[in-house]
């Protein structure tokens, strides 16, 4: 294969992938033509390629288009090596400091959240450790994902997504969370009130970049033996202003 068709190739390989990354929503082989400029029939091509390489993914149901499990790897992969730890460092600590609470920063991993960042007032056994994964509609970092992310919602109304029950307390009601995720967008913040784990509260809000999309999540917990859920949303001015300062850094307007 001649230096400039592989070019060609990997141009628009590219080229469809940013235009998936930068939609909100699953795109049709329609749209994707449109939106790239393509040839229907080059088009068909490049998507061909990238889902033999897990590049791309196809909704069974819609056989509409999304990022695939290779890519969304590699984002896992780069997220590690940016400075969102870096950053939000002294923001964390005055948290702990101002709220006397444990802290904790998360990113949105496949159909989880992975814990990158943790700062612990007094450690117990089931404290969130770095590298670790939660549910997210069980966690209050988790649900802020299903609020502000079209994409992990639609999993959970096609009911690509259980809402498994790990507690008395969590909601598996797919129109109840829906409710529950107004009044996280409404409010500025997502609570959980002992719906993975009994023995805890928690409390978090979002962190955007520049698009306004979510990159992350800001969160404060306790043992419910410590602290009960009001006791968490008395932080929340705390909380979500450290939140928007962290936000400010990756361009978000706040």
């Amino acid at each position: 294969m001649g230096r400039e068709l592989q070019s060609s190739i990997v141009d628009k390989c590219a080229n469809v992938l940013d235009v998936l990354a930068g939609s909100q929503n699953t795109m049709s082989f329609t749209e994707l033509v449109d939106s790239t400029g393509f040839t229907k029939s080059s088009t068909h091509r490049i998507i061909t390629i990238l889902l033999g390489e897990g590049m791309l993914a196809q909704d069974d149901r819609t056989k509409a288009y999304t990022l695939g499990p290779r890519v969304l790897g590699w984002a896992r992969a780069a997220w590690q090596k940016t400075d969102l730890q870096q950053i939000s460092d002294a923001e964390l600590m005055e948290l702990r400091d101002i709220t006397g609470l444990n802290v904790a920063v998360s990113i949105l991993t496949d159909e989880s959240i992975m814990f990158i960042r943790t700062i612990d007032t007094t450690p117990v056994r089931y404290a969130a450790k770095v590298g670790e994964q939660s549910p997210l509609h069980c966690t209050a970092a988790g649900k802020l994902f299903l609020a502000h992310d079209v994409l992990v919602w639609e999993k959970v109304s096609s009911g690509h997504y259980e809402l498994e029950k790990f507690t008395d307390k969590t909601i598996t009601d797919p129109a109840r969370m829906a409710k529950e995720m107004e009044v996280v967008r409404r409010r500025g913040y997502a609570v959980c009130d002992r719906e993975e784990f009994l023995q805890v509260c928690g409390i978090a809000a979002p962190i955007f970049d520049y698009q306004a999309k979510i990159i992350a999540a800001l969160s404060l917990w306790a043992p419910a033996k410590k602290a009960t859920i009001s006791d968490l949303e008395k932080q929340a001015p705390a909380l979500t202003h450290a939140a928007d300062r962290i936000s400010s850094r990756f361009g978000a307007m706040t």
